[in-house]
Order: C-alpha cells, then structure tokens, then sequence
C-alpha cells in the first residue's frame, strides 16, 4: 500500500469468528512498513488462540475492562506519529486504509475515519441488509461504494469509537485516550475528517466488542436526573418539585441564565453546573451526563413534569434487563385554533454507562459505541407534562428560529434522513414553507426506509394545509394512505384537511374515529385529545353550541385547556355559561396550564377571568402571577386593583401600576396616572422616574385635563406637582 507508515491498534473483542474476519479483513490493507499491536483482555483464551500464527502482529494483553485504558496500553507499544484505533470485530474493506491516512497529508487534520455500520456520529452509514450477510457480500458492497464515494472527504464534528486514525502528539495534548476519544479536545487543535471512500463494519454480531461487561457498582445511587437549562425560571421550580422523590439527585448544567434559574436549582438541592453553551444539545446533555453518579439517568427539561408513579418507576430500574425505557410525553400544544395535547413515546431513561445523546437538535439516546438507537420498553408509569410546545412559551423562548438555526448546522454536520428531516420539521415550524416543501421532496427522493417516506410526507401534508393547498394536502394525504401501517397515521391528517375544507360533520366523525390513545407509524401518540379543540370548533360551526360547551366543559374537568380565552367566552357565552365557569371547572392543580392562555387573551376576557379566578382561590401565587403577566394592558381601575391585592401579598416588584407606566405603548395620559397612584396609593418611590417621564410625553393639549384626573385620583401627588410649578 502507498500510504505513509502507520500504528495500527487492535482491540480484541466480541466472539472469535468476528475476530478472525476482523484480522482476515485487515492484513491485505496494510503498508509494508504499518506496525501492529493487538490489545488482548487477560480473560480471553478463544480470542488468543486466533492469534496463532500471525507474526504479522504483536500481542500485549491487559486486564483493564475501560476501552480508554485498552487503548493507552496499545499506543505504549507502538511508535509511529499516526496511530489507527480498530475495534477487533469489524470487518474491514479493501483500501480502507489509503484515503483515512491520505486526509493526514493536510497538516491541519488531527483525525480521520471511514465511514462505518454501527458507529456513533457522522460516521455512521446504513447499509441495506444484503451487504452484511457475509463478510464477501459486504466487500462487494464496498468495492461499489469506494467507487461512488472516491475523494471525497467531510469535515464534522466529532467521530466514533470504532475505527478512526489519530494523530498521536494531539491526542497527547487531548489528555490521552478515553472510552468515548476526546473528541472536543481535538477539534480545537484542527480538523476532523471522515473519508468517504472508506468503509467498515460490523458483519457479525451487532454487539460491538469495545464495550467491557462491567457489573455496576453497588454502591451509586439508582438513578440520576439530568437537565440543561437556560432562562427556566419560571417552570424550572415545579419540575424539580415533581422529580424530587423520584430521583435520587438532580444535576443542572446551566448553559447561561441571566435569571434566577441558577438560584432556583441551587434551592432544590441541584448539583449545578455553570458550563456553556454551543449550538448543541446532545453535547450539551452529554456535559451534564459527565457530572451524574446515578446507575440510570432520567433526561428531562425544565418544562416538563414528571407526572407518574415514582415507586413503580424506580421498582422497574431494580429489576430491568434492558438498557433503556419509553417515557410518554404528554405535549400541550399551541392554542390555536384545534390545538389540544399530543403524545410520543421517547426512550427518556437509560444505563448511564451504555448510553449517549446525540444530536444538535431533536436529539436521541443511541448507544455510546455503536451509535444505534437504544432498544427499550415502554414504561406506564414514567409519565412527563410538557408545556414547551405552547404557542407563547415558543415565542418567549424563540424556539422556531432557534430550532431552524440548529437544524441547517446539523445538516451541515452530518449527511443522512434524519438531518434533512429535522429540517423540514424546523422549517415547517418557523413559517418558511416552501423551504419545508422543497426539503421534503428532496427527502422522499432519497428514502429508501418505511419511517423515512411516514416523515417526509407527513410533514409535507401540514406544509400544505398550512397555507392551504387543500388539494395537493389531499394528494399528499393519498400518497400516505397507500404506505400507512395504522389508520391513525392518516387520519389525524384527514381531520385537519376536512376541517379546512369546511366539511365539519366529516371531520367530526374522523376524529370520532381516533382511539382514546394510540401511537401512528412514527410511535408518535394519537388520540382524541389532540383535536379538542377543532372537535369544539366544528361543533360550533355546525350551531351545536351545547354539544361544543359541553366538550370544552368536559376537557376543562379533565385539567385540559382546548382553545384560546376568547374563543372559551364564546363557546361557552353560546350556550348561556361564562368564563366564571372556567374558574370553577378547572382543577387546581392545572392553573398553570392557563398562563400562556391568559397572556395570548384580550385584556377584556383575560381580566374577566382572572377575577374569577380571584374569587375561586384567593391568594393563589399562580393568579397572582398571571396578573402581573397582563396587568399593564387592562383599563387603569382594574390595573389599581390587581396592584393592591399584589402588594398585600408580597409582590410589590410585580405592581401592575408601575408595569402600565412604563409601557410605551400605553398613552401618555395613562402612564402618568399610573405612576401618579403608585406613588399616591403605596408611596412607591420606584414611581417617581416613571411619573416624570409620563408627564413630559403628555402632549401640551392634554396636559389641563390629565391634570384634573390626577387632582380626583391622586390629589397629594397632583398638589406637589402644582406646588412646584409654581
């Protein structure tokens, strides 16, 4: 071979035939000046004896089960400046070696792979079951793709465990090798490379043999809960509540609040890690992972809730087989008009030491060598809320152009399905539709997967009843009906489409043929509930206001919030109820569910309600705060009044006065009545700026008749003007 001399490190492992094609696939690709070391564990006497007779290699053997170890006991006894880690069961294919060492030739290159089956990150290739029924049917493959992919070479991100070449001095500077390769240590000394060209793979089994069968210590505790956050402070507080007797500790890895999310964590008795952030959230989560001890560790975010059975939860982890469970994440959504809840079951808990986050976006648990998804159960009692797909809580957290930004660096990251889907997703999300639509097409053409052409044409059908292109959403709706595995894959769809068609007796019977709960073909939960709120509409359109009042009735007795504020007053306002009822319908425990409602509201509806409410729980800190959310837009009586009952309960920074006098977008005349009775009412020196201020924008015309106001509403404030004008 012509490619400069390089280290070759073997790591022994998984069972002998996946060894011996292993070493069989590996020395015809050798330079004849390639030295190579075969690591082997003490405890392996079948993996010894195919060693016999391959003086082309030497053995050292170790009885250090950690891969990071194994690794460092190979580069001791070899000597060249590259060195190449090999996973001692992969099958390798022909000139594999040439292009990963050929990426060396730049200098500023620190690490190069080939792509690899069964590999964590941008290595990663899936290949069709007919290259890996033998280790000839994959070299065949192989020999087609080396001619598909010849010079071609990517810059990412990071590379795997399994099979990747490393310039030895900065893996030194890095601090040596690790279990998972020091990757970000790495790639702040130069590039990280994947050659095209190459490829390998795990013919065999699809265990990978770099993970050691470690029994887990005793002694850590049982499970672990971890969250990245950033600006949480008002939802991180009733999460931490809900998880505390679940868990057994809580990590926090705080990528830059500037509120008191900090605080807040610290005072729920959180390890808090103070870290960073950089446009990427599974290595966010994996900074956080790195602090926790748990055996197990529960993922969660800030705006979820746990909402399940803890006992039953943690009985399940004393006695799983499995490395990874489904939670079900409830999803309140939107408060547009049909937006109700959803529901998916993701693998949300998992063996800390067999498992990994991966992704910039949308990101999973895979496991930490090979980079497959873990395979896991779903577990009934691990139940989360999750508020994060409100309509206000995404604008408060600018979530749909965050989610676009992160998904084109993703797929700039990686090649492959899921990167391309995270952006139609994103794009759908963020408004920009025919981008979604192009980026959608464009995944269909390249599908080859079942869940891959599911994807691309449901997102493709809400990209076009979204700006209503009814009939090519019915033609989308079509193509996904002739591939669908479950109705429900299509008939959440169809409910949409007959709704925007004004079919609504239609679209009643459709959802009338949704389960209670269900999952669609992309194990996304479907149900009822998720219409809530069109089932009211429709219900509404077609004058069946009592049937419409007593479906929004039912979902409020249930905890649920189906439609906006305005629209409840006149669903309910119909049928000769009111919004009162609202306050007396809805448990207690779901007043927060109403925050993003409220403050999406007419100030009218919204101030109606929050009285109610009032009067149902008075000092209630959650009325409290959703008044001070919407207190600056309701009349000036009304603002004094929540402003009194604020200050009596210890929430003066929170004065609806003062918030009204600030806000530019109130008149003149009102902001200096407000700031004039905070100072008036409560003395609140914090007025005294804001009044100011307010009186120099009153226009001269005006000034005589804001002045009389002030004498009735605030005549001490209103004599201490006029005295100092004179």
């Amino acid at each position: 071979m012509s490619h400069i001399p390089v280290s070759v490190i073997i790591a022994a492992g998984g069972n002998p035939d996946d060894f011996h094609a292993c070493l069989e696939s590996l020395r015809p690709t050798l330079g004849m000046r390639d030295e190579v070391v075969c690591v082997l564990p003490a405890d392996r006497p079948e993996l010894r004896a195919e060693l016999r007779g391959q003086s082309w290699l030497s053995v050292v053997e170790t009885g250090e089960p950690d891969p990071g170890r194994r690794w460092a006991v190979g580069l001791e006894a070899t000597r060249h400046p590259i060195v190449v880690l090999v996973d001692g069961d992969v099958v390798l294919s022909a000139y594999w070696l040439d292009p990963v060492v050929e990426s060396f030739a730049d200098p500023a290159v620190v690490a190069a792979g080939p792509r690899c089956q069964h590999s964590y990150g941008p290595q990663q290739a899936d290949l069709p079951d007919s290259a890996l029924t033998s280790a000839a049917a994959f070299k065949a493959y192989a020999r087609e793709w080396r001619h598909e992919h010849r010079e071609e070479f990517s810059d990412v991100d990071r590379l795997g465990p399994v099979c990747v070449a490393i310039r030895r001095d900065a893996l030194a500077i890095a601090g040596g090798p690790t279990a998972d390769l020091p990757y970000e240590r790495l790639a702040v000394q130069g590039r990280l490379v994947v050659a095209q060209a190459a490829l390998v793979a795990h013919v065999g089994s699809p265990r990978c043999g770099l993970r050691p069968d470690v029994p887990e210590p005793p002694g850590e505790p049982l499970l672990s809960a971890s969250l990245i956050v950033k600006d949480e402070e008002d939802v991180l507080g009733r999460s931490l509540d809900a998880v505390r007797e679940l868990v057994d500790e809580i990590v926090v890895y705080d990528t830059g609040s500037g509120d008191r999310t900090v605080e807040i964590a610290r005072a729920h008795d959180a390890l808090v890690v103070e870290g960073f952030w950089s446009d990427h959230f599974g290595d966010a989560r994996n900074r956080s992972l790195e602090h926790c001890r748990g055996r197990w560790v529960l993922w969660i975010d800030a705006d979820e809730v746990f909402t399940g059975n803890a006992k039953a939860v943690r009985d399940a982890l004393r006695h799983a087989e499995r490395d990874a469970f489904f939670a079900t994440i409830d999803n309140q959504e939107g408060h547009e008009g049909g937006a109700g809840t959803s529901t998916i079951y993701y693998p949300r808990m998992f063996r800390r030491s067999h498992a990994r986050i991966y992704g910039r976006l949308h990101e999973q648990v895979v496991d930490r060598i090979t980079g497959r998804a873990l395979n896991g159960s779903l577990l009934p009692d691990l139940v989360l809320d999750h508020s994060g797909y409100t309509r206000l809580r995404g604008l408060v957290k600018n979530k749909a152009q965050r989610n676009l930004r992160l998904a084109k660096l993703a797929a700039e990251d990686i090649s492959g399905l899921t990167a391309v889907g995270n952006l139609a997703r994103s794009q759908l999300g963020s408004g920009h539709i025919e981008e979604c639509i192009e980026t959608s097409e464009r995944g269909l053409a390249q599908a080859r997967e079942h869940t891959h052409h599911v994807l691309f044409l449901k997102i493709l059908a809400d990209a076009y009843l979204t700006v209503g292109r009814l009939a090519e959403a019915n033609e989308t709706i079509e193509r996904l009906r002739g591939i669908a595995n479950t109705p429900f894959t299509v008939g959440e769809h169809e409910v949409k489409l007959r709704f925007a068609e004004g079919d609504y007796e239609r679209t009643l019977e459709l959802i009338e043929e949704l389960p209670e709960s269900g999952a669609n073909d992309l194990l996304y939960g479907v149900g009822k509930g998720r219409f809530a709120g069109l089932h009211i509409d429709a219900l509404s359109r077609l004058d069946r206001h009592r049937e419409a009042a007593f479906q929004l009735r039912q979902a409020l007795r249930d905890g649920r919030v189906p439609v906006p504020v305005a629209r409840m007053a006149q669903v309910l306002g119909a049928a000769d109820g009111s919004l009162a009822e609202v306050a007396e319908l809805l448990p207690r425990e779901a007043l927060r569910g109403l925050l993003f409602s409220i403050a999406e509201a007419p100030p009218e509806a919204a101030d109606e309600l929050l009285e109610a409410l009032w009067r149902r729980y008075p000092g209630e800190p959650t009325v409290l705060t959703l008044a001070a959310r919407v207190g600056r837009q309701v009349p000036l009586i009304r603002a004094m009044e929540w402003s009194a009952r604020l200050r009596q309960h210890g929430f003066p920074a929170q004065c609806t006065l003062l918030a009204l006098s600030a806000d530019e977008r109130r008149t003149p005349r009102e902001r200096t009545l407000a700031a004039a009775i905070a100072l008036e009412m409560f003395h609140d020196e914090a007025a005294l700026p804001l009044l100011h201020e307010a009186l120099s924008s009153v226009p001269d015309a005006e000034s005589e008749a804001v002045l009389h106001e002030m004498r009735i509403l605030a005549p001490q404030v209103s004599a201490n003007i006029e005295l100092a004008d004179a």
